[in-house]
């Protein structure tokens, strides 16, 4: 229950700040944008890929390899999967009703899409921070776990950084995308747990 007043709660505040942002020029923290536009441009390329169609293509196939290989894993690599695609239909759709437009600049990946919010911080967000939290609840607490939940959060943190970085996106289309991003994330969570709870009931 928590989860999901926290996930309406999340949703709320994107849809908020998506009709705020939406319907005025670029604020002081959107023109903050302009500080991180052209910075490590092959760099930045690099982390947006990882955040389009054929990476999570390649990477949701891997999820259902695993899912099979391992026991007790199948159902949570669906719900990994799914909680991605729910990310891109929500945010596809939600861009076409907020239609704000892009910055002027840009560096690479010119896209026709609306800017608000960022479908590479929602989808980062609902697909490696799903698989970090199956590993947080599947494996008991050590160094390596700890590094590769911190490395995946760094990550998540450098797709959105490239975005501005490629001027593809003001600083409130990230903050929008993880907003959506977690509220989806909240749902993907009870999902794993009750997976866990149901396959731990059952031995």
């Amino acid at each position: 229950m928590r989860r999901l007043v926290a996930a309406c709660v999340l949703l709320a505040a994107y849809v908020a700040l998506g009709f705020i942002v939406s319907h005025r020029p670029p604020g002081d923290v959107d023109r903050g944008e302009y500080l991180f536009a052209g910075s490590s441009i092959a760099a930045a390329t690099i982390f947006t890929r990882a955040g389009t169609f054929p990476v999570y293509l390649a990477l949701s196939i891997v999820t259902l390899v695993l899912g099979t290989v391992r026991r007790g894993w199948f159902g949570s690599s669906l719900v990994i999967i799914g909680a991605l695609l729910a990310a891109w239909f929500a945010s596809d759709r939600f861009k076409e009703i907020f239609r704000r437009v892009r910055p002027e600049h840009w560096y690479a990946f010119h896209e026709t899409s609306f800017s608000y919010a960022s479908g590479h911080a929602t989808l980062s967000l609902v697909f490696y921070g799903t698989w970090a939290y199956l590993l947080w609840r599947t494996f008991p607490s050590s160094l390596w776990r700890n590094a590769l939940l911190a490395l995946i959060g760094a990550f998540v943190v450098a797709i959105g950084w490239s975005r501005l970085a490629l001027g593809a996106h003001w600083p409130t289309d990230l903050l929008g995308g993880y907003l959506l991003g977690a509220a989806i994330l909240m749902l993907s969570m009870s999902a794993i747990d009750y997976l866990l709870r149901r396959r731990l009931a059952a031995t």
